[in-house]
């Protein structure tokens, strides 16, 4: 089924109330783009709970620096506000 959409000037996009239907999403829902750069294409995922993101994202690695090198960086060049 292919259902026509805008993308906003924001890069927002509005999914329409069938595709909503569909995949039932709710109001305040989320949902997951499975992007293929390589066919310049996605689809929308509906997740079941929290635990469908699990291995989704991917946190920065740590570049060598020891946690109280961080902190102490991070109390050097920032200050606290009063």
């Amino acid at each position: 089924m292919l259902i026509p959409t805008s993308i906003t000037s924001k890069w927002q996009m509005t999914i329409p109330k069938q595709a909503r239907k569909a995949l039932g999403i709710k109001r305040s829902g989320r949902v997951l783009l499975a992007v293929e750069p390589k066919r310049k294409t996605f689809t929308i995922h509906q997740p079941k709970s929290i635990f469908d993101l699990a291995g989704t994202f991917h946190p920065k690695r740590n570049k060598g620096v020891s946690v109280l090198k961080a902190r102490e960086y991070f109390e050097r060049h920032y200050g606290r506000t009063k």
